[in-house]
C-alpha cells in the first residue's frame, strides 16, 4: 500500500519550522506495513494544496495532510480537502457542543472547527481541539491531521495507528548497526551479499564518524519483522566483531562513555567557545565521572593563560581562536586532570566579533592523546547557540572515532 505526505504552511517553505509531523508519520507508517513514497510541502493556498491532494490521490492508496486544521484564516485544510475531493463540508454537533462546554466564544472559530467533510471518520486528539479526519475517496483516504507534533501523537494513539495497521495489513520492523573506523565502500565490500536480499533490505549510509547499516523486514506481524531482522543482524555483527559500536538510539555521549569504560581510558576538556555544553552533555550520563575527570570553561584570554597555561605569546601572535590555543588549552587540561586524553574547543559563535580572517563560526579543535596531537578548524552556519551546538557533537565525535580505535 503506498502514501504520500502533504505537509501545508507556508512557515515550512520559510524554514521557520522543521517538518517533524513528517518524521512521525513515516516512523509510524513503517510500523503499519504502509510504504511511503513521497512527501511535499504546500503553501498556504487553498488551490495549490488542493491540488496537491488530487495529484497525490491520484498516485497513492493514502494521502496524509499535516496542519491547517486550525480555526484562523489561513487554516485550509478542509476546505482544499472538500475542493479536491468534491465532498461537501457540513456542521458536525459533537464537535460543536465540544467547543461550547470548552467556552469558546467565536462563532467563527466554532464554525471553523465544526464543519467537516461530509461522511468523514473522527480520531480524537486529546491535546488539542482539531480531530483526526478521515475521508474514504473512491477506496482510497484521505487524513487531515494537525500540525503540532503532541496532537498528531495523540490522535495516532487514540485509535488512528490501529486503523493504519488494519489496513496497511503488514509490519515493517528497521534495524541500525553502527560500524566505526571503516570507509563505506569497505563496509558495502563485507556484506555485499547480504544487500541483494529484497525482504529484509541491507543498506548503508555514511553518518558523522560511522557508516550505519540499516536492516528493514516487512511481514505479516511484528513478530515475524523482527525475527527476520535478528537473523541479518546476528550475521553482520559476527563480520564486524570489532567495528561495531553503541546501539542506534544511543546519544554521542552514551556511546563515548561504553567506550571508555570498556578499554579504560578517561579524558578532559578545555572549552571556550562551547562553554560548558561538552561538559554538561557527559555530565547527563550516570557513572560518568569513572572515565571523565573534569572541564576547564576558559572564556576569557586571561583565564586561558592562569588556569591552562596558554601563553601570553600565544595570545598576542595567533589570538585566543587559533590552532596553536587550542593546542596549548588540551595540553593544559591533560596535565591538570592527568587523564588519557582531552579535547578543546576555541572559536566565535557570533553574532558579532567575526572577522575576514576569523569569521562567526569558525571553531579550532584539539585532541591530545599521549603524544599524538590532531588539529582542525570547522566554519559552522547559524545563530550562536546552534554553532555551540554543532561544535560539542564534533567534539563528542572526534572523541568516539579516536578511542574506538
Amino acid at each position: 500500500m503506498k502514501a504520500e505526505i502533504v505537509s501545508t504552511g507556508t512557515e515550512l517553505l520559510l524554514g521557520k519550522n522543521c517538518n517533524e509531523d513528517a518524521r512521525i508519520l513515516c516512523e509510524v507508517l513503517a510500523r503499519c506495513g504502509i510504504d511511503v513514497h513521497r512527501y511535499t510541502t504546500v503553501g498556504d493556498n487553498v488551490e495549490r494544496i488542493a491540488k496537491a491532494y488530487s495529484e497525490a490521490l491520484d498516485r497513492a492508496d493514502i494521502v496524509f495532510s499535516t496542519g491547517g486544521l486550525g480555526g484562523t484564516d489561513d487554516d485550509l485544510s478542509k476546505q482544499a480537502a472538500s475542493l479536491a475531493t468534491s465532498i461537501p463540508l457540513e456542521k458536525n454537533e459533537k464537535i460543536e457542543s465540544f467547543l461550547r462546554s470548552k467556552k469558546v466564544k467565536s462563532e467563527r472559530i466554532v464554525r471553523s472547527f465544526s464543519s467537516i467533510p461530509k461522511g468523514a471518520l473522527l480520531f480524537e486528539n486529546t491535546v488539542g481541539v482539531a480531530p483526526g479526519i478521515v475521508i474514504p475517496v473512491n477506496r482510497k483516504y484521505l487524513i487531515l491531521l494537525p500540525g503540532p507534533p503532541t496532537e498528531l501523537k495523540s490522535i495516532l494513539k487514540s485509535g488512528l495507528e490501529e486503523f493504519l495497521r488494519n489496513i496497511g495489513g503488514a509490519y515493517i520492523s528497521s534495524k541500525v548497526i553502527r560500524i566505526q573506523g571503516l570507509r563505506e565502500s569497505e563496509v558495502e565490500e563485507k556484506i555485499h551479499d547480504l544487500t541483494l536480499s529484497s525482504n529484509p533490505t541491507v543498506a548503508t549510509f555514511l553518518k558523522k564518524g560511522w557508516i550505519e547499516i540499516s536492516i528493514t523486514a516487512k511481514a505479516r506481524d511484528e513478530v515475524s519483522a523482527i525475527e527476520m531482522n535478528s537473523k541479518i543482524e546476528s550475521e553482520i555483527l559476527k563480520r564486524f566483531p570489532k567495528e561495531a559500536i553503541g546501539k542506534p538510539e544511543a546519544t554521542l555521549e552514551e556511546t563515548l562513555y561504553r567506550i571508555l569504560k570498556e578499554r579504560g581510558l578517561t579524558i578532559s576538556v578545555a572549552e571556550s567557545v562551547t562553554g560548558g555544553m561538552i561538559s554538561s552533555k557527559l555530565v547527563n550520563i550516570a557513572g560518568i565521572s569513572s572515565v571523565f575527570k573534569g572541564s576547564v570553561v576558559s572564556y576569557s584570554n586571561d583565564s586561558k593563560v592562569k588556569i591552562l597555561g596558554v601563553t601570553k605569546d600565544t595570545i598576542k601572535s595567533h589570538g585566543a581562536v587559533s590552532e596553536k590555543c587550542a593546542i596549548e588549552m588540551a595540553r593544559g587540561v591533560k596535565e591538570i586532570f592527568k587523564t588519557d586524553i582531552s579535547i578543546a574547543t576555541t572559536g566565535i559563535a557570533g553574532p558579532t566579533g567575526g572577522s575576514k580572517k576569523k569569521p562567526v563560526g569558525i571553531v579550532w579543535f584539539a585532541l591530545v592523546c599521549g603524544n599524538d596531537i590532531r588539529t582542525w578548524k570547522r566554519i559552522y552556519a547559524g545563530s550562536r547557540n546552534e554553532i555551540r551546538k554543532y561544535a560539542s557533537e564534533e567534539a563528542l565525535d572526534a572523541l568516539i572515532r579516536r578511542v574506538a580505535r
